[in-house]
C-alpha cells in the first residue's frame, strides 16, 4: 500500500511540473512605482526558482530501505529482554544488597553491675552484638565473640564540668 501511495504522490509531483503555470506575472521596472530596481530584481530571482525541478527518480526510491521498519529483537531463553535477577549467592548480589555500617561500640558508663554501651544498658553474660559482656572493671569491661576474640572498652571523658563525688 505504501508502494502505491509514493508512486501516485511522485505522480502528481511529475504531472505539476509538466503543467505550465497559467497565471504567471512577469512585471517589468516600468510597472512599479518610481521605477523601483530593487523589486525588479527580486521578482527576477523568483522567476528563476519558478521553473519544476527534477527530483529523483521513481527507481531510486523503490530501492531504499523503509525507514519505518524496526530490526526484530532476537528473542532470549525467557523471552524478555530485560536481565535476569541476580541470584543470592553469586558476586552481583552482594554488590546489590545495601551494606549495613554499624556505629562503633562505646562505653559510656558503668553503674554497679550494668554497663551503658551505644544506648544500652547491659548486665554480666548478655550479649552486646556479637559479644559477651564477661567482665566490668572500674573504668572498662571486657567484651568476649566467637572464636576467643576479646574486646575491651574504656570510658571516655566526654564532659569535665560534671564532677560526681561519692563518699
Amino acid at each position: 500500500m505504501k508502494k502505491y501511495l509514493s508512486t501516485l504522490f511522485f505522480t502528481l509531483m511529475a504531472l505539476h511540473a509538466a503543467i505550465p503555470p497559467t497565471n504567471t506575472i512577469t512585471p517589468s521596472v516600468g510597472a512599479y512605482p518610481n521605477g523601483n530596481e530593487e523589486l525588479a530584481r527580486i521578482d527576477e530571482q523568483i522567476r528563476a526558482i519558478l521553473p519544476a525541478r527534477i527530483g529523483v527518480s521513481d527507481g531510486y526510491i523503490n530501492t531504499l530501505r523503509d525507514p519505518m521498519k524496526m530490526a526484530k529483537p532476537t528473542p532470549t531463553k525467557t523471552g524478555s529482554n530485560l536481565l535476569a535477577p541476580p541470584k543470592l549467592g553469586s558476586t552481583m548480589g552482594i554488590l546489590a544488597q545495601p551494606k549495613i555500617i554499624e556505629e562503633p561500640l562505646r562505653l559510656l558508663a558503668i553503674m554497679n553491675k550494668s554497663v551503658f554501651i551505644s544506648g544500652k544498658w547491659y548486665k554480666i553474660g548478655e550479649s552486646v552484638r556479637d559479644f559477651t559482656l564477661a567482665e566490668i572493671k572500674s573504668n572498662s569491661v571486657l567484651l568476649t565473640g566467637k572464636k576467643d576474640q576479646k574486646l575491651v572498652l574504656f570510658l571516655t571523658k566526654q564532659n569535665n564540668n560534671i564532677k560526681i563525688i561519692t563518699k
